[in-house]
């Protein structure tokens, strides 16, 4: 018998006896198993019969998932928003291409575009957005007071002081040892570091290091190659030696963003307000940051507003650039801070008091058929058709429009042959005869067919199981309603695409005159869109709304799609939350009662033909004592 994904219960053996006490007729021979089984048969029987009836309900079930699948499969190639050929979009009607003479330019059309020419004669000056950078350098420099009398003291053969160095990446254990002591006889500190690091990191050139060092009036530097990152860090946390040396454990010469905006070393430093926080305004969007948020996480949220900008840092430079997302002209950033609410934009160097510096945004401006356009964005529609300004030209550009019917015709062509099979699906579930000749079988009979014979078997046995099915006929009927009646807009029909119906021997699915198609997508690509998109009558939101009413499986348990509410869907909650689920429980509930009833009526006859054998023993014994006391007489 198939598995069902919800039954637990299958067509057990019930022709052995489940309960053997007693005697077998030892003392009748009476053959016992078959007489307790002849009397139990109609029991037995009863079983049998919701067993198989649990089958066909899991047979059932696969055939309604098998229509959800189809249904679900249809919707997800043709009514998704995700979908390239999404029928709910007006962009995938568009039945007109576009072509440039240059590439200094990039064109497109939208469903409005129509075939022609246009020349752009002009590009005089693209868009630009607006744009604050602050200077370089908005990290604190990698620089401290050096005590050298305590880093060096207690430096000895045996004894030894380290801390690490990472630069883009690659770290290094820098040890200030007795060698190092004794090499400061001939050298500097200084020039004895540098040494080190030479050693620890190489050079540029074969003379300058990549990490310099700079001792002057009692202050420690460190410099790495231009564009590179340097920080410091306690090894074993030894952070005593970062001390002596002036820094501190993770000091670095650039951002770090993971880190807390309390413990990054600004350049400018970081002042919150007495809360702790840093307050500002970017746009009439407020913001709000505690100084132990990270600033990573304080960019994003930027970023992510509805402030219109993005905040972004550069490690290469150490710069910080707010660019409006709004390109053209006009203040399209507008930044304010209140006194005590924190210093974040004045951090960030993005003041003018900081160094930052300012770009203003311009518009495009370009000449199109002889006539001047100025516009906010480097993307101009003429006429349907979508430019995009990429290079001044002071050349004429030729953007020639040209119908292209046979894209959008395979689409629908496909979406029609695609909603056929639909259709038939249904269709045929609910028109196939079931043949009473064909019952579930059960282990015994399983038990003596082929794998093959079984197959053969079931297969047939599935066959009509949802004639005349009500649910499924009534999404095939409001499919064929809407597609025939209700969807008519733009002044066309689908009958003035050339799809009308297949006749009535085909139940409802449709044909295609590929001539009359062709010409209404040439002509006619607006009314097109709008027959099938139109909100609320559009045939492709009609249709998914019909689809989405019976394979809906989101919500709860009574708000979900007809198809789901009565079969369920895998991998869904709705598994075991629908209608024959609940039967499947109740038909295995029922049958482990009968089980238990039939163990009881074989315990009961088998009871009774132990004390017929017990009795006929007595008689025997009885009989046989007769026997010899007339013997002896």
């Amino acid at each position: 018998m198939a598995t069902s994904v919800n039954s637990a219960t299958s067509t057990s053996t019930l022709s052995s006896l489940s309960a053997k006490t007693g005697m077998a007729g030892l003392v009748s021979g009476l053959d016992t198993d078959s007489l307790v089984e002849s009397l139990t048969s109609a029991s037995r029987a009863k079983i049998t019969k919701q067993q198989q009836n649990l089958q066909l309900l899991e047979w059932k079930q696969s055939s309604y998932r098998g229509v959800s699948k189809v249904l679900k499969e249809f919707q997800s190639k043709y009514l998704d928003v995700l979908s390239t050929k999404n029928f709910r979009s007006a962009a995938m009607f568009n039945a007109v291409s576009a072509t440039a003479s240059s590439t200094k330019v990039a064109v497109s059309t939208t469903s409005a575009a129509s075939a022609g020419t246009i020349t752009v004669n002009k590009i005089s000056q693209l868009a630009t957005n607006q744009k604050i950078t602050s200077a370089e350098g908005v990290s604190s420099p990698l620089e401290g007071t050096l005590d050298q009398a305590q880093l060096l003291s207690g430096i000895n053969e045996t004894t030894s002081k380290s801390f690490l160095m990472k630069l883009d990446g690659k770290i290094k254990t820098i040890t200030l040892d007795q060698a190092f002591i004794d090499s400061l006889g001939t050298k500097t500190f200084e020039q004895a570091l540098q040494t080190k690091l030479k050693d620890a990191f190489g050079t540029t050139d074969g003379t300058n290091s990549m990490v310099g060092v700079n001792v002057t009036d009692g202050q420690l530097s460190f410099t790495p190659t231009t564009g590179s990152t340097l920080s410091i860090h306690a090894l074993n946390d030894d952070t005593d030696t970062l001390k002596y040396l002036g820094l501190e454990d993770k000091q670095s010469n650039k951002m770090t963003t993971s880190m807390a905006l309390e413990d990054l070393t600004f350049k400018n430093a970081l002042t919150p307000g007495a809360d702790g926080k840093v307050k500002l305004t970017i746009n009439s969007i407020n913001f709000e940051f505690d100084k132990t948020e990270t600033l990573s996480s304080v960019m994003s949220k930027i970023n992510a507003s509805d402030a219109g900008v993005t905040l972004a840092y550069s490690s290469i430079s150490d710069q910080f650039t707010m660019t409006a997302k709004n390109s053209g002209a006009g203040d399209n950033i507008v930044v304010s801070e209140t006194a005590g609410s924190g210093n974040l934009m004045t951090a960030l160097g993005l003041t003018t008091a900081t160094g930052a510096s300012a770009s203003a945004g311009v518009n495009a401006k370009l000449t199109v058929n002889g006539k001047e356009i100025i516009r906010t964005s480097n993307t101009v529609d003429v006429d349907g058709v979508k430019i995009e300004l990429k290079e001044l030209s002071d050349d004429a550009i030729t953007v020639t429009s040209k119908a292209d019917a046979t894209s959008l015709k395979d689409t629908i062509k496909s979406f029609v042959e695609d909603y056929n099979n639909m259709i038939e699906t249904m269709n045929k579930l609910v028109k196939e005869d079931y043949d009473t000749a064909y019952p579930p079988l059960t282990d015994d009979q399983k038990a003596e067919m082929s794998e093959k014979e079984i197959e053969s078997w079931e297969a047939k046995a599935k066959v009509g199981l949802l004639r005349g099915d009500k649910l499924i006929k009534g999404i095939a009927n409001q499919m064929q309603s809407m597609i025939y009646g209700s969807a008519v807009k733009g002044g066309i029909s689908l009958y003035d695409l050339g799809i009308t119906s297949a006749g009535y021997a085909e139940n409802g699915k449709l044909k295609i005159d590929e001539d009359k198609l062709t010409t209404a997508i040439e002509t006619k690509s607006n009314a097109i869109q709008e027959l099938f998109t139109t909100a609320d009558t559009g045939l492709a939101v009609q249709l998914n709304d019909i689809i989405t009413s019976a394979v809906k499986t989101s919500g709860v348990k009574g708000t979900r799609g007809s198809l789901i509410e009565m079969a369920g869907y895998e991998s869904t909650l709705s598994n075991t939350e629908n209608s024959i689920y609940d039967n499947i429980q109740k038909i295995n509930k029922n049958v482990t009662k009968m089980k238990t009833s039939l163990k009881d009526e074989e315990t009961r006859y088998w009871s009774k033909f132990t004390a017929l054998e017990t009795a006929l023993q007595q008689l025997n014994t009885q009989s046989s004592i007769l026997t010899q006391f007339s013997s002896g007489a």
